[in-house]
């Protein structure tokens, strides 16, 4: 249902002749007391700022004004005047009121779609003139035991609207303007991004690209998810130590034998039987071991070889 414009001057606290600084000192002190930051959660202050932001919109415009002092709200057409129009950019900024719904999912959630909207563009629209910090990108990463352990180089995709990679935002290139992003800073439909991979000893790492998130002022960060990617049965302790399964052949069991395990050269002793743990030094991530649990069979260490074999 379409709420209907209620009395500006009333609801700013103003008289009728109340001139343009009067507003808006009413409206600064009113805005600051229900800014959204300021009061998490709560609805009811999210309803006021969104009332008295209207109120302040329709009484800084002189033709909005003129139109309600003549006529009040039955003059304003369906009840209460178009604002998908208005510079809220301007109507903030001369306010000096500073606005960051970073924290909340960037945009007041009213339960009205229609001012949730305007909200949403004006915040974009403040991030892109710099009145906004930029939002984070989160970006995912699948390592090999063998990439995490021994650190690699990765390739990924931030998500746009992203800073530039190549002119940090600036626009500015070696030809006078970024070639990449033409000038703008901003690349609309994402970015590439190489991405140095330390040796890690958890999975689960995150990595952060500084200021390479969406624009703003600053703008935001890309935070790149690092997972390694597990054989079936194994396991990594916090402490990088990595447990496995290798399963073998009777006949290698009982000669020993030396084989590849997840990237690692493992030499398994002479007379060795299912049941037993085989520690390989520096195995796992970090520094820390690889303990293999040995298991015989016949199929399944025929099937390991075949994919050493291939590998």
């Amino acid at each position: 249902m379409t709420r209907t414009l209620t009395d500006p001057y009333t609801t700013l606290g103003v008289a009728r002749s109340a001139d343009a600084a009067e507003i808006k000192a009413a409206y600064r002190r009113l805005a600051m007391q229900y800014h959204p930051d300021r009061n998490p959660g709560d609805k009811g202050a999210e309803e006021r700022f969104k009332e008295i932001s209207e109120a302040y919109a329709t009484l800084r415009d002189p033709e909005l004004r003129a139109r309600f002092d003549r006529y009040g709200a039955a003059g304003q057409g369906m009840g209460r005047p178009d604002f998908s129009t208005a510079d809220w950019q301007t109507i903030f900024q001369e306010a000096d009121i500073k606005i960051d719904w970073s924290g909340r999912g960037n945009v007041p959630r009213t339960g009205n779609m229609v001012f949730d909207a305007l909200f949403g563009a004006m915040a974009g629209m403040m991030r892109s003139s710099g009145l906004l910090p930029g939002e984070d990108r989160d970006v995912s990463a699948l390592l090999t035991v063998p990439e995490a352990r021994s650190g690699t180089r990765r390739r990924v995709h931030v998500p746009g609207p992203s800073v530039c990679v190549r002119c940090r935002g600036t626009g500015q290139g070696s030809a006078g303007f970024c070639d990449v992003c033409g000038g703008r800073g901003v690349s609309r439909g994402g970015a590439q991004v190489e991405v140095e991979v330390p040796p890690l000893r958890k999975d689960d790492t995150r990595l952060r690209l500084k200021g390479l998130g969406g624009p703003g002022r600053p703008p935001g960060d890309a935070y790149v998810h690092l997972n390694v990617q597990l054989p079936p049965g194994a396991a990594l302790a916090p402490d990088g130590t990595l447990r496995a399964e290798l399963t073998l052949l009777p006949g290698e069991a009982a000669r020993g034998v030396t084989t590849d395990v997840l990237g690692v050269e493992v030499v398994v002793p002479k007379g060795s039987a299912s049941g037993d743990t085989v520690r390989v030094p520096e195995g796992g991530l970090g520094g820390s071991d690889l303990l293999l649990t040995l298991k015989t069979d016949v199929w399944g260490g025929l099937w390991r070889r075949v994919r050493n074999a291939l590998s």
